[in-house]
C-alpha cells in the first residue's frame, strides 16, 4: 500500500484494487498510517498521499527487500568474507555477477575470474591473493604485459610459498618494469582483483579454497574494492 501511494493519490477502493485486499483492510492500514504520519487525507477528494515522512518509510522498506535479496543471493560469499571485506553493504554486491563453487560446478569462481582476465595484455592489474595458485600465476603471465601496470599484494606465507614453488615466475614478475610487489604482515583473507575497470570480489574457505565471487564493473563496486585494496596496501611493505 506505501509504494501504491508512492504513485499518486488512492482511494482506500483504489487501494484495495491494487493491493488485492478488503476495502476495509484497505482503509484500516490507510488510516494507520495517517496516525503515523506517513499519510494525509486530500481535502478535496476521498483520497490519500504520502507524506515526506511516508516516502522515507516506503523507501526504506525498498531498501529492506533489497537487502534481504542481497543476503540469500550472496550468503556463501559472504558467510566467507573475513577482515574488512566484511564490510561490504548490500547496495555494493547488489548489481555485481555471483558465481559459487557447487557440486556440479566447483570452479564457478575460478572460471569466472579468468573470464574477466581474459587472454590479452591489460593496461592495469592490481590483485590481493591469500593464497598460492598455479591458474592465478599463469592467468597473470597471459595478460602482464611489458606496458602492464602491476600491483600485487601477498602476506608472507604466501611470498615464502611462493618463492620456493614458483621461483621462475617470481624472479620474472620482479625484472617487469611495472611490477611492484607488497607483502603484507598479516595473513589476507580473501582476494580482490581490478583489471582495466573491472573488479572481483573473491571469499575463501577454511582451507583455502576459492568458493564464492562477485564482480562488475559498476562504478560502485569498483570504487570499493579500489578503497578495499587499498586499505590492504597502506598495511604491507613493498618487496625488494
Amino acid at each position: 500500500m506505501l509504494r501504491a501511494l508512492r504513485s499518486g493519490e488512492h482511494r482506500p477502493s483504489e487501494l484495495a484494487a491494487e493491493c488485492s485486499c478488503a476495502r476495509e483492510t484497505a482503509q484500516r492500514a490507510v488510516t494507520a498510517f495517517v496516525e503515523r504520519g506517513w499519510a494525509e487525507k486530500v481535502s478535496t477528494s476521498d483520497g490519500y498521499r504520502l507524506t515526506r515522512a511516508g516516502e522515507l518509510v516506503a523507501r526504506s522498506y525498498d531498501e529492506f527487500e533489497e537487502c534481504m535479496d542481497v543476503a540469500n543471493r550472496f550468503e556463501h560469499l559472504l558467510s566467507n568474507l573475513r577482515g574488512t571485506a566484511e564490510e561490504i553493504e548490500c547496495e555494493t554486491l547488489s548489481g555485481t555477477t555471483y558465481a559459487q563453487s557447487t557440486a556440479e560446478n566447483p570452479h564457478a569462481p575460478i572460471d569466472r575470474f579468468l573470464a574477466i582476465v581474459g587472454d590479452e595484455p591489460v593496461e592495469q592489474f592490481r590483485g590481493v591473493t591469500p593464497i598460492v595458485s598455479r591458474v592465478f600465476n599463469e592467468a597473470a603471465g597471459s595478460v602482464i604485459g611489458p606496458e602492464t601496470q602491476v600491483e600485487l599484494i601477498v602476506d608472507k606465507d604466501v611470498l615464502q610459498t611462493s618463492a620456493t614453488e614458483y621461483p621462475e615466475s617470481l624472479e620474472r614478475a620482479k625484472g617487469l618494469d611495472g611490477f611492484t610487489l607488497y607483502v603484507s604482515q598479516e595473513p589476507l583473507e580473501f582476494g580482490l582483483l581490478l583489471v582495466d575497470g573491472h573488479a572481483y570480489l573473491g571469499a575463501y574457505d577454511e582451507h583455502g579454497n576459492l568458493v564464492a565471487s562477485a564482480d562488475s564493473a559498476e562504478a560502485g563496486f569498483v570504487e570499493w574494492v579500489t578503497e578495499a585494496f587499498a586499505r590492504v596496501r597502506a598495511n604491507a611493505t613493498e618487496w625488494d
